[in-house]
């Protein structure tokens, strides 16, 4: 499964909109500092997408999700994107090879092809079946953790954002 962290950014009690920031691969390259591609997809900024998912653990706005997408609706959806429309316009080359058209017509006929395979590609994933496949699915809340103590507290409880109680524990500290 690939997840992501996403922030809720709208809520109902039936669906939640969250925003995920689309990252280029060169974000976590090592050698993005001295990558002229690096310095190209900077100039293009971090895209923002918006999904609508089922609010199952209701969730309210900003608080940080996973949100996650099955490895083979990956592997399905590159094959669409990527394998579709190479296919098409190699066949069609073929094709047109075989019928004996000169090559500056079987270069328009493979170009034809491959904005075919596209159209394809695009009406295969665009129905609302295929889109159910591909939506990603909500998986769980990001909890946060508590902050590490820099200095002993002193009360013995402690009320939280819900108003319920802590009970706070002496941890000896160490000065250091």
């Amino acid at each position: 499964m690939i997840e992501e962290t996403a922030t809720v950014v709208a809520a109902t009690p039936d669906h939640i909109w969250v925003e995920a920031r689309a990252r280029s691969a060169c974000s976590s390259c090592g050698t993005q500092d001295s990558c002229a591609t690096s310095s190209v997809s900077k100039l293009f900024g971090m895209r923002r997408q918006q999904l609508r998912l089922p609010n199952q653990f209701t969730s309210s706005v900003g608080e940080q999700v996973i949100i996650g997408v099955e490895d083979q609706v990956m592997v399905t959806a590159s094959l669409a994107a990527y394998i579709l429309p190479v296919v098409l316009m190699i066949v069609t080359a073929i094709a047109a090879d075989i019928y004996g058209i000169s090559d500056k017509q079987q270069a328009i006929v493979a170009l034809l092809g491959l904005l075919l395979g596209l159209f394809s590609a695009g009406v295969l994933t665009s129905n609302r079946l295929m889109q159910r496949y591909f939506q990603p699915q909500l998986l769980r809340k990001i909890t946060p953790h508590p902050q590490p103590r820099t200095q002993p507290l002193s009360a013995s409880s402690l009320k939280g954002r819900g108003e319920q109680e802590f009970l706070l524990q002496e941890i000896p500290y160490e000065r250091s």
